[in-house]
């Protein structure tokens, strides 16, 4: 019997043990849960694996795991180590009266798996432990394979480094690492991404008055904190898009010719971007390429503002405060920190320009929250095309390959204790529905990438 028949036979036992990991509801900041989830982990992967360890941090604990190569008449040193990451802890699943069925109760429907955290990321990180095993239950192990577990990627990953420090000798033989997390391409063709933007979020609050108060009575007396931090705002980008903050485009990178020929043969069309997002007109940099902007240029989001209250609830008043949060996702060379410095230099810059900046200011409190490095793996690497090959054996049809994903994941912590380069193979559809209700996962996706990973871990032995 071969690997992929292996599979097939007992795909319905390995749905099973996924769904009883789902119905473990390891929303991030839920604790007890999380610890659930990680000890049923923690038993599943002792089945198969040589070493299993949950780390204990600060917040949820991080597990690692190692197989060791079953064909003993090759030496450790003449085969690639892997390390595979994923995530097990969740979203909170509200609003619950928007799900279909139970959020924590998985269900199959017209061939999908309907579920908080089938697709990020239990379903995706999943398909790894169950290839794995079938190969390890078959003998047919020949690389080494490691894993490690994230229990907080829903809120940035604040201890994963922690985690890492405590058993740095895990990671130093490692020669590449895989993430399979976020959807596919919205073509619905298989994805080999080299890379993901970073992230920095910053947090304004402005209150300008101890209450809100009447719009006619004290209009003209009592500042508006909304315009005034619009005002604020307004002298960080321009109406083209571009950000003003001196610096800010400094370090971006200068993507390499094979990075350039991979977004070209994307063949992006705008129009369908327009039907897809059923927009009318394009936002950030207008003046630069679709592929551009989605992949190798930074962004300065307005992700939320709240203030005062509007539609059914509106009153005519003038409101004592305002909350706006960023989101600035930055590309290869971009330092989160240094990013934060340059908000914070404009904003002083501001202060010394203007008494009513100065004033707003004085009163405005600005956090940052959230930062990942962005991460870049060239193209020219000689495990593109062993890791292409895979995919295309477990879809059945070539990957597009992305020079840089949208989103942003905990990447630079793996680099910064491997050295190697990383890859993002998504497993789940392009409409997976993630961090929504009624995320889900189509089945045939979940065979393609158990069978994916199952080509990955025979090709890197080869």
């Amino acid at each position: 019997m071969n690997t992929i028949e292996f599979f097939i036979n007992n795909k319905q036992n390995f749905l099973n043990e996924l769904f009883d990991l789902i119905r473990i509801p390891s929303i991030s900041r839920h604790k007890d849960s999380v610890q659930t989830a990680a000890n049923w982990l923690e038993n599943k992967l002792r089945q198969t694996a040589d070493y299993v360890e949950q780390i204990p941090t600060t917040g949820n604990p991080v597990i690692l795991a190692e197989w060791e190569p079953q064909y003993l008449e090759i030496s450790a040193s003449s085969h690639p180590t892997l390390l595979f990451y994923g995530h097990y802890d969740v979203q909170p699943p509200e609003p619950l009266d928007e799900w279909i069925s139970p959020p924590f109760e998985p269900e199959i429907r017209d061939g999908r798996i309907f579920a908080r955290g089938i697709g990020d990321n239990k379903g995706q990180f999943f398909a790894h432990i169950v290839a794995i095993e079938c190969l390890h239950k078959l003998n047919q192990l020949g690389v080494n394979i490691k894993l490690i577990l994230d229990g907080e990627e829903e809120l940035g990953s604040p201890y994963i480094d922690e985690a890492i420090s405590k058993k740095q000798e895990f990671f130093e033989d490692v020669d590449l690492v895989i993430v399979s997390d976020g959807p596919a391409d919205p073509t619905w063709k298989p994805t080999l991404e080299f890379g993901a933007r970073g992230i920095i979020t910053a947090q304004f609050e402005l209150q300008t008055a101890k209450g809100d108060v009447h719009s006619g009575n004290f209009g003209g007396i009592q500042p508006n904190p909304v315009w005034d931090l619009i005002s604020i705002l307004k002298t960080m980008k321009d109406d083209q898009g571009k950000c003003l903050i001196e610096g800010f485009y400094d370090d971006v990178f200068t993507p390499t010719p094979a990075a350039l020929k991979a977004a070209e043969d994307l063949n992006r069309d705008p129009e369908v971007y327009k039907e897809q997002l059923d927009i009318t007109y394009f936002g950030e940099e207008k003046d630069l390429p679709i592929t551009h902007r989605l992949m190798f240029r930074p962004t300065f989001n307005i992700r939320g503002i709240s203030s005062g209250s509007v539609r059914e609830n509106a009153r005519t008043i003038i409101p004592k405060e305002v909350v706006a949060e960023l989101d600035i996702r930055l590309v290869p060379n971009q330092v989160p920190e240094k990013i934060k410095q340059l908000v914070t230099e404009h904003l002083d810059r501001l202060k010394s320009e203007s008494e009513n900046y100065a004033q707003i200011l004085e009163r405005c409190e600005v956090n940052f929250g959230t930062s990942f490095y962005p991460m870049f793996t060239p193209l020219e690497l000689p495990w593109t095309e062993v890791l292409a090959k895979s995919i295309t054996e477990g879809f059945e049809e070539e990957p597009l390959k992305i020079p840089l994903a949208g989103g942003s994941l905990p990447l630079y912590s793996l680099y910064k204790a491997t050295g190697k380069p990383i890859y993002i193979i998504p497993y789940a559809q392009p409409d997976e529905d993630n961090h929504a209700p009624n995320e889900n996962m189509m089945v045939e996706w979940f065979e393609k990438g158990v069978k994916t990973s199952i080509a990955i871990l025979n090709n890197l032995k080869g």
